[in-house]
């Protein structure tokens, strides 16, 4: 596994680095988180900044975020395992602009026994981790409020595989309606007996409709989570309309 470069110098003044895919191929840029936005800034692999214009982009012209994380790990003579968590998060410009950033925090170890067993918290204290955090609560608020007014108007959201209107859900050929929903939310599952999807996925419970009386109430549904984007707007549409 390859985590990408060390964030922590940049992400000490809430900076984080990033590649835009374009024509000419990926290139090296720079994510400045402000209050109001973001300021994308290119970057020559020897840190020096390119002729590539600064722009600031506002959060309401965030479109879309993708964010998973993940854990790489390998063990050691000690009964040790050595753990680093890794983020992959992907910004969505107004302008059609991608931002990928693959980031690690720095390694950390751990006894085996508490690895095994899934005993570590789903992400561990971050330099990455707030920084993408905060970007994702502000563009969650406007990404909200835009889903709730297409809803209440009567159209719909698209999540990916996963399309939302008034009345609930669509995936595939099924339809889940709001209150039928008990679970819906992002996790990550990295060792676990009753997990068989290890990873980061958005997980969802519902009650099946069809399940007749001695069948089994419930349905589950996995379904990667850089495959979701804005998974933490559907959570929360989620909350606001389930039983």
């Amino acid at each position: 596994m390859d985590p990408g470069p060390d964030p922590s110098a940049q992400a000490a003044d809430a900076t984080l680095p990033g590649r835009v895919e374009g024509p000419d191929g990926p290139r090296a840029v720079l994510l400045r988180v402000l209050d109001d936005g973001v300021l994308l800034t290119g970057e020559e692999g020897d840190g020096e900044p390119t002729a590539h214009a600064p722009r600031t982009y506002p959060w309401a012209e965030i479109t879309h975020v993708w964010f998973a994380n993940d854990l790489d790990g390998h063990p050691t003579e000690e009964d040790t395992v050595v753990t680093q968590w890794v983020y992959d998060q992907r910004l969505e410009f107004a302008d059609g602009t991608v931002v990928a950033s693959r980031l690690s925090d720095p390694p950390v170890t751990t006894p085996e026994a508490v690895f095994r067993t899934g005993q570590l918290a789903d992400h561990p204290p971050s330099v990455v981790r707030p920084l993408m955090a905060r970007i994702h609560a502000h563009v969650t608020d406007v990404q909200l409020a835009r889903a709730e007014a297409t809803l209440a108007a009567g159209g719909r959201v698209e999540f990916g595989p996963l399309t939302a209107d008034a009345d609930g859900l669509y995936h595939e050929d099924t339809h889940i309606p709001w209150e039928d929903i008990t679970v819906l939310r992002y996790s990550f599952v990295h060792a676990s007996v009753d997990e068989d999807e290890l990873g980061a996925y958005l997980r969802m419970e519902f009650h099946d409709r069809q399940a007749g009386t001695y069948g089994f109430p419930f349905r589950w549904l996995r379904i990667p989570a850089l495959d979701v984007p804005d998974i933490e707007v559907l959570e929360r549409l989620a909350a606001q309309r389930s039983g």
